[in-house]
């Protein structure tokens, strides 16, 4: 089996559980609306506060590069540090009911929400961890040459791998942020090895979903002109937002299922064996 039609097969397993219960689809929803907010808050916040800066450097007849300024950085950290709360806070509660759910539980939106809650401050102290590692690998990478880059990327590669059970590992174990890498680099490195090649791409099973809405605009322009590609470009919009909050609940999903197996070696009934297991495979 190919890595496409893998990938395929463990959507479509993952959307079985998604369509027993499609409040999941509410945590996606609701952390991209919180993550547009807090960013429009302090995106705004920020320009007001380099405003004086700004006029300051146009007075002198100076080039402003809000890049080089301490408040751009600063709004910077905090960008990265509020959205991944958001983001690793709805995930969490998305992976709560997701694993209920694989094990026949009953568990409500409701009880996603609180299980995330009662884990805020673990949240919040890795949002700043992982922020802090963002911006040191992007502030790497665009200071270095080409070989500088590669290295980075390759780093960052790593650094995902490792953190690829944080959000499950956060949920169920409540622990701190440095111990919940430790812990999902282990439950990682025991199940899969060292050195590992996906065995799947929800990423290009994504690619994939998304050419119906490309061809949609292509042939609504085709048939009804400049009109034809404005209403074919509004639905591809709307197409492209459901499209992912599906493949990130779907996302949540799966990997609720992987981290059983790694923990338990345990394959929820919705999957099956051959599929998890073959997930990620040794580097041959």
């Amino acid at each position: 089996m190919g890595k496409f039609s893998r990938s395929w097969e463990l959507v479509k397993q993952s959307f079985a559980i998604l369509r027993s219960d499609k409040q999941l689809m509410l945590f996606p929803v609701l952390s991209a609306i919180a993550c547009f907010i807090v960013t429009t808050i302090i995106a705004t916040g920020g320009a007001f506060l380099m405003m004086p800066a700004r006029a300051s450097a146009l007075a002198a007849g100076e080039h402003f590069h809000p890049n080089q300024s301490p408040m751009f950085m600063l709004g910077m950290f905090a960008l990265y540090v509020v959205n991944y709360f958001v983001i690793v806070f709805f995930n969490v509660a998305l992976v709560g009911v997701a694993n209920s759910r694989l094990m026949g539980g009953t568990w409500t939106f409701r009880d996603g929400l609180e299980l995330a809650w009662t884990r805020k401050g673990t949240i919040l102290q890795w949002a700043f961890v992982a922020a802090t590692v963002g911006v040191i690998l992007r502030t790497l990478e665009e200071r270095m040459g080409l070989l500088g880059r590669l290295i980075m990327r390759i780093i960052g590669v790593v650094w995902t791998l490792a953190c690829y059970f944080v959000v499950p590992v956060l949920a169920f174990e409540d622990l701190t942020p440095i111990a919940a890498v430790k812990r999902s680099s282990k439950l990682f490195r025991d199940t899969w090895g060292e050195k590992v090649i996906g065995g799947f791409s929800l990423s290009l099973v994504s690619m994939m979903l998304m050419l119906p809405g490309i061809g949609l605009v292509i042939v609504a322009a085709y048939l009804g002109g400049v009109a034809g590609l404005l209403i074919g470009l509004v639905i591809m919009f709307g197409y492209f937002l459901l499209l992912s909050v599906f493949m990130s609940a779907v996302g949540g999903i799966f990997n609720a299922a992987l981290y059983r197996y790694a923990c338990f070696k345990q394959v929820p009934p919705a999957f099956s064996h051959d599929l998890i297991a073959s997930a990620w495979a040794p580097k041959g």
